[in-house]
């Protein structure tokens, strides 16, 4: 078939245009190879760094069960003990921490105890070690005495610190851990604590482990002169007084970028090639009809294949994606991340602004996770408040930074055309390694993560581990043990007194207990949370109410006060309910006495105000419980009909031993004085906190110096004897209180 002239004329730049483009599509694809070589060298070498410094970390973490104990403290400290120090540091972490050699340092950075290969050596011979351990021990006493100066308790976490150390040509791992007491025993903590050192040489099995572990050529130790491979990663190890470096960790870095440019390149060209003839064949075609017909078909499987309300992919399409990038994954290697997000209290969202709401913020949340993702990945939702994200070419890195952006974005006010919501998410990560792995089955894996995230607090990520399914299943049979338990009325409400400074019962907080059959007791702080998750809150929260109100009619003219939680007291039914048990009951309502926590008025909405109003109107008294740790206001307590404030533990247990506690509990004192407020100080264990508590004008108080939680038998009791309490002259230190 012959063509016109004008046909040819329009050809001929068609042509070269299509030429360029291949070129420069060509030279693109080069220069992306080189800069996705160099992103994958510096990777690798991210990584292999990290993976060190979590080794020594691990390392240095292991010594802490040793070190936090009240008997390193006295066999050092107080009385130095060496049968117990060679024991206990030089034997044990030879041969269960794997440190070969380790020393004991005093307070004054004197070294008192040195052990090397299984016997005591003279200490002048760690002189080198400690001066490499000095940065260590120093970094370690600093935040000790920061943590200390703030008020805030150590843990196995904050005592230890690790790092690796090139001595001799050698790499070598440095632990130190300080020497502190367990029971946080006021006269343990008076002395200045010595520190346990512990150096382990990091062998070549470890090295190797370590290159499995983060998916790298073998690792190996080299020293200056050595020659290295053309275009080796390395970690290098520097002589910290004379910047030279003493020996690196080399290995061949992978080359993802060359190895897929060579192995595209001819596709690509006839890609490109047939690409430009489909596009020269289709500038000569105008079929409006077939245009339209194809237009139609467009419409018709995006409907099928998004959301209606976001109009992102939705689950089937989800699922076709990730089977794509499983096919990739299988082709060419590397790494897809699958994340689930799921928005924190979506549900309360609904519940209190309404449906029209909740689909606003799904979409104004749509829109911002959009904008941060790359345009190779997928974001979809599945339904409700779940997107899930696909990010393909990945590794572990990219994708915990894609998730604290995520997380990031989505925290904060978001303004609805119904109202203001502070909005978050939580957020579960699974990375694929290989291609053979169902959709369902990815989604499962993100969705075990999301709950270990929700977990640890929510507006957080975690990545999926294996040990998840366990805990899950602990979870579901602790979760399924609730339900049941609440179901047959299966819990145990104790009491514990408060009373006044000569031991005069005035009054008692109701607190539940739950054993399960097979774990035995489960603690509050657990099947709480665990409750408030699964939606059984309202109905354990009637349960404690009725059984205080039953129990109330033992003790005539004794206020008993009871825990209500944001959950319970946001019920739409929540003041006729309480209304119906007071006549059930026959109980006055000025016989109980609801214990809310700060973060209740946190929204400080019209709703919250109401309630309480109406429970005040009806007899309650209602105390604000934990004060002094939250959103402390004196807009709440003037604008929420508050009768009394509870002082929080924390501060009280910090009476006698830091002095701004006695100034912080005083101003709350003279605050609850001036607006007419009572007061109860929680948590009280000591004679000198009474006394303290006593002087600054706190008449109440509650805590094991008098009781602990009891059940109502022994309050019975206690009203028998004139309702009054001796002080309980206990080793207090082995109860543990749980609210």
């Amino acid at each position: 078939m012959k063509r016109s002239a004008s046909e040819l004329k329009l050809l001929a730049p068609m042509a070269l245009i299509v030429v360029v483009a291949v070129c420069a599509l060509v030279g693109s694809l080069w220069v992306w190879a080189e800069q996705a070589d160099t992103l994958s060298r510096t990777r690798e070498q991210k990584l292999v760094t990290l993976g060190l410094s979590q080794m020594a970390d691990d390392h240095a973490l292991m010594m802490t069960p040793i070190t936090i104990w009240d008997a390193a403290v006295e066999s050092t400290q107080v009385k130095y003990d060496k049968t117990w120090v060679k024991d206990n540091i030089g034997s044990y972490f030879e041969n269960f921490l794997k440190f070969e050699s380790n020393f004991l340092m005093d307070d004054a950075g004197r070294i008192v105890f040195a052990y090397r290969k299984g016997e005591e050596v003279d200490p002048k011979s760690f002189d080198a070690i400690a001066t490499q351990a000095n940065g260590v021990i120093k970094d370690l006493r600093t935040r000790f005495d920061e943590r200390a100066a703030r008020r805030l308790s150590y843990s196995a976490e904050s005592n230890h610190a690790g790092k690796l150390q090139a001595i001799n040509g050698k790499i070598y791992i440095i632990g130190a851990s300080l020497l502190l007491s367990d029971s946080h025993d006021p006269k343990l903590l008076a002395y200045k604590p010595y520190v346990a050192v512990g150096t382990h040489e990091l062998s070549r099995q470890e090295l190797v482990d370590l290159s499995q572990r983060y998916m790298v050529s073998e690792i190996t130790l080299m020293h200056p002169g050595e020659a290295k491979p053309q275009g080796a990663a390395s970690v290098p190890f520097v002589d910290e007084t004379t910047g030279e470096t003493i020996a690196e960790l080399v290995w061949r870095p992978d080359t993802p970028g060359r190895t897929l440019f060579v192995r595209t390149l001819g596709p690509v060209l006839m890609i490109s090639l047939g690409l430009g003839l489909i596009a020269i064949v289709l500038l000569h075609q105008s079929q409006k009809a077939a245009q339209g017909l194809i237009a139609s078909e467009a419409k018709a499987k995006h409907m099928a294949l998004h959301d209606n309300l976001t109009g992102l992919p939705n689950r089937t399409l989800f699922a076709d994606r990730l089977n794509q990038a499983c096919e990739r994954l299988n082709r060419q290697g590397g790494q897809v991340a699958v994340m689930c997000i799921g928005l924190d209290r979506f549900k309360d969202v609904n519940d209190t602004l309404g449906h029209l709401a909740g689909d606003e913020l799904i979409r104004h949340n749509a829109a911002k996770i959009s904008g941060i993702i790359r345009s190779g990945d997928t974001l979809a939702r599945l339904g409700g408040d779940e997107f899930v994200i696909i990010q393909t070419d990945t590794d572990g890195l990219s994708a915990a930074a894609l998730a604290k952006r995520v997380l990031e974005v989505l925290t904060g006010t978001v303004n609805l055309e119904s109202g203001q919501v502070f909005s978050s998410c939580s957020i579960g990560v699974t990375l694929i390694h290989e291609g053979e792995i169902e959709p369902a089955e990815a989604l499962r894996q993100a969705d075990l993560a999301l709950y270990r995230a929700k977990d640890l607090g929510r507006g957080q990520y975690a990545f999926f581990e294996l040990e998840m399914d366990a805990t899950i299943k602990l979870r579901k049979m602790l979760e399924t043990g609730l339900r049941e338990a609440i179901h047959v009325e299966d819990i145990d409400v104790v009491y514990q007194p408060q009373v006044d400074h000569f031991g005069n019962i005035v009054g008692v907080e109701a607190l539940c207990r739950w054993t399960h059959a097979t774990r035995g007791p489960v603690s509050p702080a657990y099947f709480i949370p665990l409750a408030e998750e699964c939606g059984l809150m309202h109905d354990l929260g009637s349960l404690v109410m009725r059984r205080a109100m039953q129990d109330s009619h033992r003790w005539p003219g004794l206020k008993v006060a009871v825990n209500v939680s944001a959950t319970q007291l946001r019920h739409a039914c929540f003041v006729g309910h309480m209304r119906d048990m007071l006549a059930q009951t026959g109980t006055a309502a000025i016989q109980i006495e609801i214990e809310i926590t700060e973060g209740v008025l946190l929204n400080d909405d019209n709703t919250t105000q109401t309630v309480l109003s109406d429970l005040r109107h009806m007899g309650f008294s209602i105390a604000l419980d934990d004060f002094g740790t939250g959103y402390s206001s004196l807009g709440y307590l003037s604008r929420y009909p508050v009768d009394k404030i509870k002082i929080d533990r924390s501060f009280v247990s910090n009476l006698g031993v830091d002095p701004e506690a006695e100034a912080v509990i005083r101003a709350i004192v003279k605050l609850s004085k001036a607006l007419n407020l009572n007061i109860v100080a929680e948590g009280v264990e000591t004679r000198a906190q009474k006394n303290i508590l006593r002087q600054s004008g706190c008449q109440i108080i509650q805590g094991y110096l008098f009781s602990r939680p009891v059940p109502r038998e022994e309050i019975d009791e206690m009203m028998r004897a004139d309702r009054r309490l001796t002080i309980s002259d206990g080793d207090l230190s082995e109860m543990k209180q749980v609210s």
